[in-house]
This record gives structure tokens, sequence and C-alpha cells, in this order.
């Protein structure tokens, strides 16, 4: 591996934040091979993984404070050994997310895991035998996830035949699950935060485009980006700029979060100090979402988070004035990896993102 590399986006990390940009400004350009550039991503994403751990060591011993520190601190996995190490410098996270993760231990340990890659199968263009026998040619190791249409792989390139054919996107695990339950609950579903569509590409595939799907995203520019992505996955799903005026049996609120629950992938998640803003939007986004039901339909609300501000509360602060009943996901595929809690529940998926679910029948 490069250790200037890596002790280049370390040093950006450490002044500027926001590994993800770090990464992009500094890596594709660096002139290394694909296998080393996956190394030094890795390596970097357990800098930020362990990042309050490895301050707290360096505090302790008297090391520098300096981007080699770290990247050392990384190679020796200088975490393996922490368990007399107070909560949130064991799990490294804020004070706050330690607090959240208390009552969750088992999940304070998973969020520090490295997690798969995840294709979610198009079946409008392949299938997942298709698509695994197409990585068995590239010699990429994948092998079939626990839904039908998932396929866990170590890692993907963009020039692989799945991807350039469209026979797959990539998509967290539990993200294709709400996807899945949402098919199952309603037969015209409209995605009201669509973002760049990646849930409305698995509800097209999973429906094989039978089911009526719509699609709103308030940004321009993802909303371009959903449009293209429909067509080139040959997904039908109506996109308007507009929220439409038609009503649904079931609208899809996979709200913008905190994102805690995604920290496998994003690490920085862990180091929230509170869920900010979210809680209000959140809310707003239901309220205006409730408007687009249809009488006896339901909305489905989905947060990649954990915490209690953006899941029960807001739940229990949106039926306190609104005619939405939280209704037990009982009827749903897949039953046994969803975690029952207060006012829905919590996929536990083995390998993706935590998910907060619920779901609202309209009165």
């Amino acid at each position: 591996m490069d250790e200037k590399v890596a002790t280049r986006i370390v040093a950006k990390y450490l002044r500027k934040g926001n590994m993800a940009r770090c990464l992009r400004d500094i890596l594709p350009a660096a002139g290394l091979s694909r296998e080393q550039r996956e190394e030094i991503a890795e390596l970097i994403h357990d800098v930020v993984r362990w990042k309050k751990l490895y301050e707290y060591i360096i505090d302790r011993t008297g090391l520098p404070a300096s981007p080699e520190t770290y990247v050392k601190l990384a190679q020796d996995a200088a975490q393996t050994d922490v368990s007399s190490y107070p909560f949130e410098y064991r799990y490294s996270c804020s004070s706050y997310v330690a607090g959240v993760l208390e009552n969750y231990r088992d999940w304070a340990e998973y969020l520090n895991q490295t997690p798969p890659t995840t294709l979610c199968v198009n079946l409008n263009t392949s299938t997942a035998s298709n698509v695994l026998q197409i990585l068995r040619v590239e010699q990429i190791p994948a092998q079939p996830s626990l839904l039908g249409t998932a396929i866990q792989t170590s890692s993907i390139s963009k020039y692989s035949k799945v991807i350039t054919n469209k026979y797959a996107h990539v998509q967290d695990e539990n993200s294709q699950f709400i996807a899945a339950i949402a098919v199952v609950l309603g037969n015209s579903i409209l995605d009201y935060c669509a973002g760049n569509g990646g849930k409305s590409l698995a509800m097209a595939s999973m429906s094989k485009n039978t089911k009526h799907l719509a699609a709103y995203e308030l940004n321009e520019g993802k909303r371009a980006i959903l449009r293209q992505r429909c067509e080139d996955y040959r997904a039908k799903v109506t996109i308007d700029d507009h929220p439409p005026e038609d009503t649904f049996d079931l609208v899809l609120v996979d709200a913008p979060c905190s994102g805690l629950g995604a920290a496998r992938r994003n690490p920085e998640a862990k180091y929230i100090e509170g869920p900010g803003d979210f809680p209000a939007t959140q809310l707003s986004i239901l309220q205006e979402a409730a408007q687009k039901v249809d009488n006896h339909g339901s909305l489905l609300y989905a947060v990649c988070t954990i915490t209690p501000e953006e899941t029960t509360d807001v739940i229990q602060a949106f039926t306190k004035h609104h005619e939405f009943t939280c209704t037990p996901l009982n009827d749903v595929p897949h039953l046994e990896y969803l975690q029952q809690a207060k006012n829905g529940a919590f996929t536990v998926l083995p390998r993706g993102d935590l998910f907060f679910l619920s779901l609202l029948k309209k009165k």
C-alpha cells in the first residue's frame, strides 16, 4: 500500500472532515491500481471509524497527533484490545450516540463492522442466477443474499457487465427489504422522497413493472438522475416535477435522517451530537405525504437511523394530530428480519444498514 497517499488523505480529513470528498479529491488521481485504491479506501474508513478511539489512545500515550500516527494505529488494528475503555471510546462514537447505543449493545458492535457490497438484481432485464454467472466469469466473489433480488460481493467494478448492462444496481440489502415490503402493501405506490431512485428501481424490479409506481423528489438534480436511471433500467415509474395530484394505496416516505444506521458505510455518522433539525423535517414531510394517501391507504415511514427523536418520537407526534394509526408490520415478507419496537420496527437483516419502519394506516 502507498502510505504516502493514505497519509495525504488522512491529513486532509483531519483538517476538513468529509471522508468521501477527501477520497474523491486524492485517490482517483494517485496513479494506483484498483486493488491499491481499495486497500487505501478501506484503511481510511478504519481511520474515520475509530477516530474517537485513536484520539483517546494518542492522548493517553503521548503519541503525536499526526496523520502518520492515525495511519499507523489503523495498520496495527489498535481497536482490537479496548474492552476496558469507556463506552464512547470503545465503540468510537460521540457521547450522544453512546447514549443511544447503550440500549442497543449488539448494534454498537455491528456499526463498526465493514459492510459487504450488495447488488439489487434488475428482474426486468436479468435474473439473480444470470448475474451470479457473470460475476463468476469476471472472477468477482459473490453469493446470493437472504433476499431473492439481492447479491452480496466483496466489491464491484463499474466496468462489470452487470453494471454496464443495467442487470443490477448497488443498493443496501435493507433498502431492498423496504422496497419488498412496499410492493406487498400497495398496488399504487408513491415514492415520496425518491432521491436518486434506488427504492423506485427496486420496486419496479420486484413487481416486474406490474404496479402503478410514481416517484417525487424535491431536488431537481436528483430528479434528473432518477429519470435517467428509470429509463436505463427499464423501470416504469411516473416522475413529475411537482407532487402528483393523485392519491395512492401506499406512500413510501424514506425521509432524510442522521444516517446513524448506515455508519458502517459512513462512519462519520457515529460522531453526530444530536438529531439536529431532522425530526422537524421528517414530521413536515409526513404531513405533506399524508395528503397523497387514499382512503384506507397507508404511509410507510422509513429512516436509516435508530435515534429515538427520529423514530418513535416522530411517529408519536404525527399520529397525535393526524387521522392515522400505527399498525403492526405483520403481513409482510421476511417478517423474521423485523425487530418490533415502539411505534414500528427495526430491520435486522444480518448484513444491511439499520432502518426504522412504521406503517401508518389512514383511519
